[in-house]
Order: structure tokens, then sequence, then C-alpha cells
């Protein structure tokens, strides 16, 4: 199930010229970028301070629709470059580029789409359908990729290559996404087994009907959202020990609403890990292990400008409970200064990596600035 990013590349270009009119007009270029300063105590050597400048995120996208019936996107992407200790060129970790998203889209019905290529694995609402772009806190849950955390799920970098069928019923107040993909490979997949995924949200509100979603819609939505999904994937070799199927299962919540003249947002999730594909750098979670997550945040839209733009602090907590192991927390606290919605804005965080085992805990300081277009 080796997907080759030529192959998906010669997709995009025979669906693309393959359709008569096709024009300059339907195809969309976009850029974006996160830019850091981190602070990591006992970063360095686990006894000095870090202190590293990152680009987090630059992504150049590029979207067009030769015709009714099919179209393409694509996230050519870096993350983390300069991140010390990081260097992934394949993946664009660290260095090089990547096709960090890449498909084409058949649409068959206005609730029926079918998608091919590399994408978000449809499993939470942080990271398998906000997009990070538009993210509530300043980086990801730790235990999604965020911060300096790694991803407790199979990815390539929160994306996995396969089909997936989605689609927005009932006037989007239903999203359904359901994908089967390559998942776990080589030596922990000898029979190359496929990985399947599903997701169903339920707006009680105002729908949601793209496939990226926002972290915080800074009052411009009224939002309930009941999500649940599912990953599993049979038949691993996880941790040298007898072939186990991998099952993880989630709930979650986002509410998003005005409140007089500002805006609350509030995201929460809980998610059961049986036999982890791999492990979690954070936390005590290896490759094998049984494991619950949870996690709550929350944030405000003051009404009030400052200056040229509007303040935003956010508050989050993380708990990864790991069977027969000590449980690790994260808290963190923020503020976003936005000075142009999501495409221009400032940001602080302070997350404290608080490990009950004989790890020491560890405050981690971050400045962003986001620019996008």
């Amino acid at each position: 199930m080796k997907t080759k990013a030529a192959i998906l590349t010669s997709f995009v270009l025979v669906m693309l010229f393959s359709q008569t009119g096709f024009s300059q007009e339907k195809v969309k270029f976009g850029f974006w970028t996160q830019l850091w300063f981190q602070h990591v105590e006992d970063g360095k050597n686990g006894n000095t301070g870090l202190n590293d400048f990152i680009a987090r995120r630059a992504y150049f996208s590029i979207r067009g629709q030769p015709s009714d019936r099919f179209s393409f996107f694509t996230h050519i992407a870096v993350d983390r470059i300069g991140q010390e200790g990081l260097d992934n060129p394949a993946l664009g970790l660290g260095s090089g580029l990547a096709f960090r998203d890449l498909w084409v889209a058949l649409h068959l019905h206005d609730n029926i789409n079918v998608q091919v290529g590399r994408m978000y694995v449809p499993l939470t609402r942080n990271y398998g359908v906000t997009s990070t772009k538009v993210l509530l806190t300043t980086d990801l849950s730790s235990l999604q990729g965020g911060v300096r955390g790694s991803i407790f799920y199979t990815s390539k970098v929160g994306r996995d290559d396969g089909i997936v069928l989605w689609g927005t019923p009932l006037e989007g107040r239903l999203q359904y996404r359901l994908m089967v993909s390559e998942g776990a490979e080589g030596e922990l997949n000898p029979e190359d087994n496929p990985r399947v995924v599903g997701r169903v949200t339920v707006n009680l509100l105002e729908p949601e009907t793209t496939w990226f979603n926002k972290g915080t819609y800074l009052g411009e939505k009224k939002i309930l959202a009941i999500g649940a999904a599912f990953d599993t994937q049979h038949d691993l070799a996880v941790n040298d020990e007898a072939r186990e199927d991998n099952l993880v299962w989630t709930v979650d919540v986002f509410v998003d609403h005005p409140v007089n003249s500002g805006a609350v947002t509030v995201e929460s999730a809980y998610i059961h890990i049986q036999n982890a594909a791999q492990a979690h750098n954070l936390s005590s979670l290896a490759a094998g292990d049984d494991a619950d997550f949870f996690y709550l945040q929350g944030g405000y839209l003051l009404p009030t400008p400052l200056a040229r733009g509007r303040l935003q602090p956010y508050l989050r907590f993380e708990t990864a409970q790991v069977s027969q192991k000590d449980d690790t927390n994260f808290w963190t606290g923020g503020l976003n200064y936005y000075l142009q919605g999501h495409n221009g804005k400032i940001s602080l965080d302070y997350t404290h990596v608080d490990q009950a085992d004989d790890q020491a805990s560890q405050g981690i300081f971050t400045l962003q600035i986001t620019v996008g277009l």
C-alpha cells in the first residue's frame, strides 16, 4: 500500500488537463507562516535551558476546481524549521519540503465527496478536522503534536495516504468522514493490513460544511458540535509482542458563541487507546500500551479592542493516563492578539509539563507571530 507522491501528483495533473474549459481563474494560491521563539526549561542536554528560533509552519497552498465534479488541493510545506534535534526532510520536518496535503476530490453529490491522496486522519477534532492556521491556542494539543510533543497515533505529520468518503447532509447539521489508508507500515504491519478511521459530528446550532474547520470563530458563528470517532488497524506487531489490534476511539464537544461584543470558545475531548501503535515523547505512552487521554481548553475574545487589535486569553489542561504507569499532566495558559483576525496575530503561550514519574517537570514558553493570506 505504498502511495507515492509522484503518483498522486500525476493523478492531479491528469484530472486537471483532462477537463475542458480549464482557466487560471479556477485556481487559488495562498501562503501561511507561523514563526516562533521558544524557551524550553532544561531542554538542552536535560540540564540547560534551550532557546530555539523556529519556523513552526510555512505552507504554500494551491486549490483548484477545473470542473463541477473535480477539485484538487495541496499544501507544499515545512514544519519546525530550525528546531534543535529534529531533521526529517522526507516529511518536511526540521528541513526539506514535502506535500503536507495532496488530494484530488470527486464531488458525486452535494453531500457525497470522495478524496484520494494525503490528508488529515479524521480522528480528533483538534487535529483531524481543525486547520492549524486557525487554532484557539498557539499550537495543537501537546498529545497531538503541539508545542514540543509528538502525535500519539500513526501519521505523516497528522496525515495519511488513502481515500476518504465524506459529506455534510441535513443542511450541514451532520458531517461524516470515513477513511481507508496505509496507517502503520513495515515491520509493524507484516500483513500490510489497511487502517480504517471514521468520524461523525453533529452540529446543533450553525453548520460546519468545509473540510477544514476553525478552532475559534472569533464571534462570527454560533457552534455547538458533538463528535465521535474511531481508528483501527488489525494485527500490528507492537512492542515485539504477539500481534494485536490497535484501536482508538474518542468523543468530543466544541462550543463557540458570541457573548455581547465578545465570544467564548470551549473544546474538550476524551480519547481511549488500546495497543498504541507508537510512543509519545512527552508522556509515558509506549507502543503496545493502553491509555486514556483527556483535554479541556477554553478562551474568551475580549469585547473591547486594544489599539488596532483584540485580545483573547485562553487556558488548557491535558492529561495522559497510561495503564500501569504514572500520569502526565499539561497545564497551558496563553494570549492571542489579533491584528487581522487569523491572518495576522501575535501569541504568547506557557505550557508546564508535569511528570509524575522520575522525569523532571518542564516549562515551555512560546512567542508566535502568524501571517497568512
